[in-house]
């Protein structure tokens, strides 16, 4: 097996603390939507989990779910292939993040934030249902000059794959392009994801600078509709391969025709560049057997960056990418066996 091209991925890291609670639990914390930022009245909520039995740990941040995913799926020696960008802290939980991930494989190239702590993310478990409380902490602390250390310059000009996930236009859209446009300089592949509905609603112009540098994006069919209505193809809604036509013709400043790929869950994955498009079965998992969902579409793009990193077609990829995600919701958080037994 060659060794795949490497891997540049950067994200606000965090580390989940997870713990099964009542709704007794949730009313004390006033939790009451599936995901949202820390208030000040919640802030106890960390302490609280890591104090129960059953707390479990695990590093998080949807880039980082995606660089440990891409690391395992690949099978490639430990930290040859993925590299990780971010911002913790010099404490605990930042050591924590780090330990883990890099027993993974992953190089984590971060920076230590001397003014707030390593981000969290309570992760709090009632049945089946997953409710978070995300502290983002140092993860903004990120600075520009962190970028031109020796460490991460170095890894930005080996790469010849680049992945930013939509949450690193909250710290500052300046930074990702500055990668995104080295990566051009180094006719590297730069991809993208949506990530999540609000930073398509509330971040439009940032994205829209940074969109022109993709070279493959990514979503799920829910977000690549509020995507179509950001841009204002109304007639296209709910036509997910259509919008993936669209968004592949949009403007952009290198030569790379632009891949699109939005994954609709247990419906087939689609996919399109200008001048070709097709979809790709999902395999079917019983329902009894599906434990968390979280990280479905961080895993999905961890399998198929791996496999594109290791020079498979489009629809290959696609394939690994829906294997990723299939294993892993399978399990509590983003994690996973030893080894895949898909085949790259």
């Amino acid at each position: 097996m060659s060794a795949p091209k490497k891997l540049y991925v950067q994200c606000n890291p965090l580390l989940d603390i997870s713990s099964h609670v009542d709704k007794d639990f949730l009313a004390k914390y006033k939790i009451e939507a599936p995901a949202g930022l820390c208030t000040d009245e919640q802030k106890g909520i960390y302490a609280d989990l890591e104090s129960r039995s059953d707390v479990v740990y695990v590093p998080g941040g949807a880039g980082l779910n995606t660089a440990r995913v891409a690391q395992w799926m690949s099978q490639a020696e430990k930290k040859t292939f993925v590299t990780y960008v971010g911002c913790v802290a010099d404490d605990k939980h930042g050591a924590q993040v780090k330990s883990m991930a890099e027993d993974n494989g992953v190089t984590m190239a971060v920076q230590n934030s001397k003014t707030n702590p390593t981000g969290t993310c309570a992760v709090c478990i009632v049945e089946k249902e997953r409710y978070m409380v995300a502290n983002l902490a140092a993860a903004n602390d990120i600075t520009g000059e962190h970028l031109d250390t020796p460490e991460v310059m170095k890894a930005i000009k080996e790469a010849e794959y680049f992945y930013f996930t939509g949450f690193t236009l909250t710290i500052n859209v300046d930074y990702v392009l500055k990668v995104a446009k080295q990566a051009a300089l180094n006719n590297a592949i730069f991809t993208w994801n949506l990530a999540a509905p609000f930073l398509i609603q509330f971040f439009a112009d940032p994205m829209a600078k940074v969109l022109p540098y993709v070279d493959i994006l990514f979503s799920n069919d829910e977000e690549a509709d509020l995507f179509a209505e950001q841009q204002k193809w109304d007639d296209l809604k709910g036509n997910t391969l259509e919008i993936a036509k669209k968004a592949a013709n949009l403007p952009k400043e290198t030569s790379n025709p632009r891949l699109v790929v939005f994954t609709c869950g247990a419906k087939n994955t689609v996919w399109a560049t200008p001048t070709e498009s097709g979809t790709v079965a999902v395999e079917p998992i019983e329902a009894s057997k599906i434990v968390d969902t979280n990280a479905a579409g961080d895993s999905f793009v961890g399998g198929f960056l791996a496999a594109k990193a290791m020079g498979k077609s489009v629809e290959d990829s696609i394939k690994a990418g829906n294997y990723a995600a299939g294993v892993v919701i399978q399990h509590d958080g983003c994690t996973f066996p030893e080894k895949p037994t898909f085949a790259l």
